[in-house]
């Protein structure tokens, strides 16, 4: 049987070469016969001879021989395409000669000085005196078109049939937009009369001047009480942002065909079957970006044999990632396989599905869409926390406003307060006008984007002494948790409380410099804020050991990452291998919590501009950002002074046992200081200060020699 298979190999291999060699002959003769008919004169005695034979018997129709060469060439060297040596000689036989019939009758209807040759001037007589000049023209016209398709393998039946079903599906995607609209302009009007019916019906009365002023003063004072004393109610009129104000997501089909799945699905089977592994492709799901192939398995194949040979099967499919997993449920092996050209999804889709519209939580995050093309929803409250991770340029930026903009369309901004720290000041800016944001250091006013590490770290410390005011509150109350708590104070009449999302872009940078003390807070808040509506999310592009330490880990369930640079950081963020292997621009996994493997999402895209019309339409209604400043001070024996740390005795010590080591490392310091969190502010310290630095997307240290032994010397001196 293996004798067999090498022959069967080696006979493939032979026609392979031979076509090749085929098709070269053909290209070489496609430019000769061009070069010969454009220029005769510069093409010696045989190719003056050729053109002139030629161009006698056919006439202007010769001039379409070297494209006749050059379809050849090209049906050749397409190893898909089958080759039928005789059918297709006869067609650009029949193609040429009638092209010089054809070329014939042009010159008598339309008085052109086109010759159609030897062969067009005897057979176009024929069809004139059988059915007279202008039907012979038609009819002529017929055969040399019929011909032409038959040689290009066109079937004219399926371009008209694919035509009128593209105008079909065209005409019914319009009025599926139509009737998308009208139910958009419906919403809209049920929402404007909510808003209407909520104020109080105006009673017609007349009253003078005077009484109208004394009114007028009444009013403002009213409502100057109700800002003051009851924030956070539903006082003030707000409208959410609308799904319409994106950028319609116009994909409904998937751009791989029926017939390029099967074709690709046989190529993975065939493929597996050189290395002696015997599947059955049970179901092929396309996908925006990745298509999954369900493949059973034979008896006694195992699935780290597949898995082994992922490299070869990449190369037979011509894509540079692939990835198998496993699916219990229907008793098959998965393999991932990108698409030839991917689809962009968008934002605006997932926001009007059914799944997004139904979901009763404030915290409802679109994420994206499944390889299998569904949108994917999921709720924030109930992970309850949120830890991304993701290399540069892998979309963990855009999947952090796509998470924001979710919960802007569901929650107002007395519902939902977004505590917003972005150390790389680049990624939050549009969002410091929004009526969500909150800090509790500051006045509702005076609420920013928190920058600093130190005022980063100041924040959560009061964010934990907001925790557990709450939970007081929520005791006298006999609450279990703020939905408990938000209903009874909808019953008595009370003011309720708001969710608070915490979202940090760059975790590295803060664990950089205040370790300790984020760690310390987001250990507390991790463990406890769920219940009083405090939610974390915490993103980073270094997914270290030292960034996420297992403190953070054990405490955040819900994992997401994007593309890794390594399968060390795959096993960090998700504690198993597969980020390495995505694809990047938004192809993420998502790890629930209480779920053992991660499901592959095609994030959705939301761009700068369509984030800015969102939070314009949200700032051009004026909604009051209220609530109430934390008053208490953390207090200072615990933060980090850096400059009292420059001071310290441990800076010049550090410095000498640089120079006589001729290393560092956070070790080192560990051993000769002690304790980890002493080392910690050292290397901080030493970084700031320029003596040590580590490049970007680099593991070791640079050492500024030069620095430090002029910084000694200048103390010795």
């Amino acid at each position: 049987m293996g004798k067999n298979k090498k022959t069967k190999n080696k006979k493939q291999d032979n026609i392979k070469i031979n076509r090749e060699a085929t098709s070269l002959l053909f290209a070489l003769a496609s430019f000769l016969s061009a070069y010969v008919f454009i220029v005769p004169y510069k093409s010696g005695i045989v190719g003056r001879a050729f053109s002139a034979v030629v161009s006698e018997i056919f006439g202007t129709a010769s001039y379409i021989l070297p494209f006749i060469f050059l379809w050849f060439f090209i049906i050749h060297f397409r190893q898909s395409v089958e080759i039928r040596k005789r059918i297709d000689f006869i067609w650009s036989t029949l193609c040429m000669v009638s092209s010089s019939v054809l070329f014939e009758s042009v010159q008598f209807i339309f008085k052109s000085k086109v010759y159609g040759g030897w062969v067009g001037d005897k057979l176009y007589m024929f069809f004139k005196e059988l059915l007279d000049v202008r039907l012979g023209f038609a009819v002529i016209s017929i055969i040399a078109l019929i011909c032409t398709t038959k040689l290009l393998r066109i079937s004219i039946i399926r371009v008209v049939y694919n035509f009128f079903k593209n105008l079909k599906r065209d005409i019914a995607k319009s009025k599926e937009q139509a009737k998308i609209q009208n139910e958009d302009n419906i919403i809209q009007q049920q929402r404007f009369e909510q808003d209407l019916s909520r104020q109080e019906p105006i009673k017609p009365n007349i009253v003078n001047k005077q009484e109208r002023e004394e009114r007028e003063k009444e009013d403002i004072a009213a409502h100057t009480v109700i800002k003051q004393e009851t924030f956070g109610s539903k006082n003030f009129s707000y409208k959410l942002p609308n799904a319409a104000l994106l950028k319609n997501d116009s994909v409904s089909s998937f751009l791989t065909s029926r017939d390029e799945l099967l074709k690709r699905a046989e190529l993975l089977r065939t493929t597996l079957a050189d290395f002696d592994i015997n599947v059955e492709v049970k179901d092929i799901i396309p996908g925006p970006v990745v298509t999954r192939y369900d493949l059973v398995l034979a008896p006694g194949i195992r699935i780290q044999t597949v898995s082994s040979i992922i490299d070869n099967i990449s190369l037979a499919m011509r894509t540079a990632s692939i990835r198998v997993v496993t699916i219990p449920e229907k008793a098959v092996v998965g393999i991932e396989v990108p698409n030839p050209s991917s689809v962009i999804v968008g934002l605006r889709g997932i926001l009007e599905s059914r799944a997004f519209e139904n979901s009763r939580s404030l915290l409802t995050l679109a994420l994206g869409k499944t390889t299998d093309g569904l949108g994917y929803v999921t709720n924030l409250a109930a992970m309850p926390h949120l830890l991304i991770a993701g290399a540069t340029g892998s979309g963990k930026s855009v999947g952090i406003h796509t998470i924001i903009l979710s919960i802007l369309h569901k929650a107002r901004p007395d519902e939902v307060k977004f505590m917003l720290i972005d150390p790389k000041r680049v990624e939050m800016p549009i969002y410091k006008d929004i009526p969500h944001l909150y800090n509790p250091c500051t006045n509702a006013a005076d609420a920013d984007i928190i920058t600093n590490p130190k005022e980063a770290a100041t924040a959560l410390k009061k964010l934990v002494i907001v925790m557990e005011e709450r939970y007081t509150k929520f005791a006298k109350a006999a609450m279990r948790n703020i939905e408990d708590y938000n209903n009874k104070m909808v019953e008595t009449g009370g003011g309720k409380e708001f969710y608070i999302v915490v979202i940090i872009d760059e975790l590295a940078d803060l664990m950089l410099i205040v370790q300790k003390e984020i760690e310390d807070s987001i250990q507390r808040l991790a463990q406890m804020a769920r219940a009083v509506g405090i939610h974390l999310i915490l993103a980073t592009q270094r997914p270290s050991v030292n960034v996420i330490t297992g403190i953070i880990k054990a405490n955040f369930p819900a994992r997401l990452s994007f593309q890794t640079t390594s399968k060390i950081d795959s096993r960090v963020i998700l504690d198993i291998l597969g980020a390495e292997s995505l694809m990047g621009k938004g192809d993420m996994l998502f790890l629930p919590p209480g779920e053992a493997k991660p499901v592959r999402l095609q994030g959705a895209f939301v761009s700068l501009k369509e984030a800015e019309k969102i939070i314009t339409f949200i700032t051009d209604q004026n909604f009051p950002r209220l609530y109430e400043p934390m008053v208490v001070e953390v207090e200072g024996k615990g933060g980090f002074d850096a400059n009292k740390e420059r001071g310290s005795k441990d800076l010049i010590p550090a410095l000498k046992l640089i120079s006589e080591r001729r290393r560092i490392s956070q070790d080192l310091l560990k051993a000769n200081f002690g304790g980890s969190a002493r080392a910690t502010n050292i290397l901080s310290i030493l970084e700031i200060e320029g003596f040590v630095s580590k490049p970007e997307g680099a593991n070791k240290w640079h050492i500024d020699f030069d620095k430090i032994s002029q910084y000694l010397n200048n103390l010795e001196s």
